[in-house]
């Protein structure tokens, strides 16, 4: 049962996090980048099988928390926060000090710095991205550098992504969403969404 749950939670795209109270509840599994640098993730999965156990799963996903920021030697790189099950859907949070330890913990590619940040760790840019205000406008490497204090994440899952300020550009893999979140589709590809 162990297993099979860190097999499910890795497949929909391991644990999450929501902020905290009275934020918008997700139906889809959604990772936040906040401003302060931490990493928000909620795992929103199906949890109807009447097997499925619900203190089980949360003494699970804390295990691995504890074990993963133990190896790391910090205290809270990963927190869970929180999971509940309604009409068989399971709700699963947790947050993630910074980009660095949601990657280490999910073994997923996620990056979220400034382009030049971004440049500068050896991502080359060499990609084409559409504008997010202008149909049918593109972005390249040269503006790209050019935009070198914006916003850039750089994930490979196909999850639901929030950002904290204006979205500028993005893979064509992105579709925005009616709530403001930006729904990435490919989960093989690195996907580039360039914010202010």
């Amino acid at each position: 049962m162990r297993k099979k749950w860190i097999l499910v939670l890795a497949a929909g795209c391991l644990l999450l996090g929501l902020a905290g109270c009275g934020e918008k509840e997700f139906d889809r599994t959604t990772v936040e980048i906040k401003k302060n640098g931490h990493i928000v993730q909620t795992i929103v999965e199906d949890f109807s099988e009447p097997y499925y156990d619900l203190e089980e799963l949360q003494t699970t996903i804390e295990n691995e928390c504890d074990a993963y920021n133990e190896a790391a030697g910090e205290k809270k790189a990963v927190a869970f926060l929180d999971a509940e099950e309604k009409d068989g859907v399971l709700t699963a949070k947790l947050e993630y000090k910074n980009a660095a330890a949601y990657a280490g913990f999910n073994k997923k590619a996620l990056f979220c710095g400034t382009i030049q940040e971004a440049y500068q760790s050896g991502y080359d840019l060499a990609v084409t991205l559409r504008s997010a205000q202008e149909d049918g406008k593109t972005v390249g490497k040269a503006e790209l550098l050019e935009m070198s204090k914006a916003h850039v994440l750089i994930i490979r899952e196909a999850v639901d992504v929030r950002v904290w300020d204006k979205v500028l550009c993005y893979s064509d893999d992105v579709m925005p969403q009616e709530d403001n979140s930006l729904r990435v589709t490919d989960q093989e590809m690195l996907t580039y969404i360039v914010f202010q």
